[in-house]
């Protein structure tokens, strides 16, 4: 190459360089469809598909000295998914669902989460966090993620100067080349929330937007939420891929969310959304588990 030649390459390069102006225009990009994703979702129901892996305890009695494998178990439930705000929670969105199979097993009919819409809820949000946790949890589930498929509202206009933002890389997601730009929260009441028993932890924000290079659209948004303790990092990670929608809204495509210590994995939920249909009324949702329908007709453990 001559040295005009290699003067032009690093030229090239160089204005191809992620420049402050660039980036804040993508955020402000990742806002808009932040706030687009606000006003459109609580009018819309689709269908999840979750397939979990979970790591299950050794059994108890062992050979001597031979390795041992970790066991693990796959279950699914199929579920129809919406997003709802909550009078007592400062109209936050939070994701709802209704269960409808597990392990291909109906446990209820379709068309009750539509039915229920309309209907104010006035509850301790936590308290109905964990209420469906517990449903999730009386089909054989552990370790159930909530409350990410709104994972983008963490970015609006409003809330763009709460974190820190860098460029880190450039890599392609399937046909799209992607600028991936770090976080970091500042500051703020948002905070990635874990039950551990009957405790409640609260962790700052960090993690990654993957920005498509051509225009800004964010197609990706993962979450750290990694701990520390004395002896051992139990990782938590989630990623919420997003894809635009028949009603010109982005909406979740797929979300993973795993926790694993030491390498070794200890669950890993595969979310997968479908289906997505738009209907007229009120943002607000009242969610409800039957008790008495669960206890008379359990679902059956797989074996």
């Amino acid at each position: 190459m001559t040295l005009l030649g290699l003067f032009l390459a690093v030229l090239a390069g160089v204005c191809r360089a992620e420049t402050p102006q660039t980036l804040r225009d993508r955020l402000l990009r990742l806002a808009e469809e932040a706030e687009a994703f606000g006003q459109a979702a609580p009018e819309i129901i689709g269908q999840e598909h979750l397939e979990q892996v979970a790591a299950q305890p050794l059994p108890r009695f062992q050979i001597r000295g031979a390795k041992q494998e970790i066991p693990y178990k796959t279950r699914t439930i199929d579920s129809e998914y919406g997003f709802a705000r909550f009078s007592s929670d400062g109209q936050n969105l939070h994701e709802v669902r209704q269960v409808l199979t597990v392990d291909g097993r109906q446990v209820k009919a379709p068309g009750k989460l539509r039915e229920t819409l309309s209907m104010g809820l006035r509850t301790d949000t936590d308290r109905l966090k964990k209420k469906m946790l517990k449903e999730f949890e009386s089909y054989g589930l552990r370790e159930a993620a909530t409350d990410f498929g709104q994972l983008i509202l963490l970015f609006t206009k409003r809330q763009l100067d709460n974190y820190t933002f860098a460029p880190v890389r450039s890599q392609f997601l399937g046909a799209d080349k992607v600028t991936v730009v770090s976080y970091e929260q500042k500051d703020g009441d948002t905070a990635m929330t874990v039950f551990e028993g009957r405790q409640v932890e609260r962790h700052r924000l960090k993690g990654e937007v993957w920005l498509r290079e051509t225009d800004g659209l964010p197609l990706r948004i993962t979450l750290d939420g990694s701990q520390v303790e004395k002896n051992f990092t139990l990782v938590r990670n989630a990623s919420v891929d997003y894809a635009l929608s028949a009603y010109g809204v982005l909406l979740p495509a797929a979300l993973t969310y795993s926790e694993s210590v030491g390498g070794h994995l200890l669950v890993e939920n595969r979310f997968r959304y479908s289906d997505y249909k738009k209907f007229g009324a009120s943002s607000e949702l009242k969610f409800t588990v039957d008790d008495s329908e669960m206890k008379e007709n359990p679902p059956k453990e797989k074996k």
